[in-house]
C-alpha cells in the first residue's frame, strides 16, 4: 500500500515509487511534476545515468536526439549510451553499435507474438516447428540498442550498463546460438 506525497492518504493503488495519485496530478500539478523528477533522478542515479542532459560548454556536442547533449570529457550523454572518447562523440551508427542478445522461451511476451511462427504456428511446416505454439523451444532475440527514451520504470534499462560495441558482421557468430528445430 503506497501513501500519496501530495494528499498524505494511503491507499492500495498508488505506486509506491512515484506516490503521487490521480486527484493529486490533477489538483496539485507542480508538485506532482516535482515528485516523479526526483523518483525519476533517484532511478537515474542508481543506473549511472546523469540526473539531466549535460550541457558543459566545452564538451562535444551530441546531436542524434532531443535532448542536444553537450558531453564533457570522458562523460556520458543523457541516454546513457553516447560517451566522450578524446573529444568525439562515441555514438551508436549503422556500421556500429551496442549489441544485445539472450534466449526468449517460447511462446514468449514479445510485442511481435502474434504473428511469430513459433508463437502461433504460422507457417507450419516451413517457418515453425510445430503447428501451434512451441512450447519447450526458444528464439534467439537480437537487437541493437538506440533508445534515448527516459521512460521511469523501462524494462530493458540493462541494455545501457552492456559495453559491447559491434557492427553487422559481428553478428554472424550469433547464429550458433539458435536452437533449431533439429537441435530443439
Amino acid at each position: 500500500m503506497g501513501q500519496r506525497v501530495c494528499c498524505q492518504t494511503r491507499a492500495g493503488d498508488i505506486s509506491q515509487t512515484l506516490g503521487i495519485c490521480l486527484r493529486c496530478i490533477r489538483q496539485h500539478p507542480a508538485e506532482a511534476v516535482r515528485h516523479a523528477m526526483k523518483a525519476h533522478r533517484q532511478s537515474r542515479a542508481k543506473r549511472g545515468l546523469p540526473a539531466e542532459s549535460p550541457k558543459d560548454p566545452k564538451g562535444a556536442p551530441c546531436k542524434v536526439c532531443l535532448h542536444e547533449c553537450r558531453i564533457r570529457a570522458q562523460g556520458v550523454g543523457y541516454c546513457g549510451l553516447r560517451k566522450n572518447v578524446a573529444g568525439e562523440v562515441k555514438e551508436i551508427t549503422a556500421e556500429r553499435g551496442k549489441l544485445s542478445w539472450y534466449r526468449d522461451s517460447l511462446p514468449t511476451n514479445c510485442v511481435g507474438d502474434w504473428v511469430c511462427a513459433g508463437c502461433t504456428g504460422a507457417s507450419f511446416p516451413k517457418y515453425a516447428c510445430r503447428n501451434g505454439p512451441e512450447f519447450g523451444y526458444e528464439n534467439l532475440t537480437v537487437f541493437f540498442q538506440a533508445c534515448s527514451f527516459n521512460c521511469l520504470f523501462c524494462q530493458n534499462w540493462q541494455f545501457r550498463q552492456i559495453l559491447t560495441w559491434v557492427g553487422p558482421a559481428d553478428c554472424s557468430d550469433l547464429s550458433d546460438l539458435g536452437r533449431t528445430c533439429a537441435t530443439g
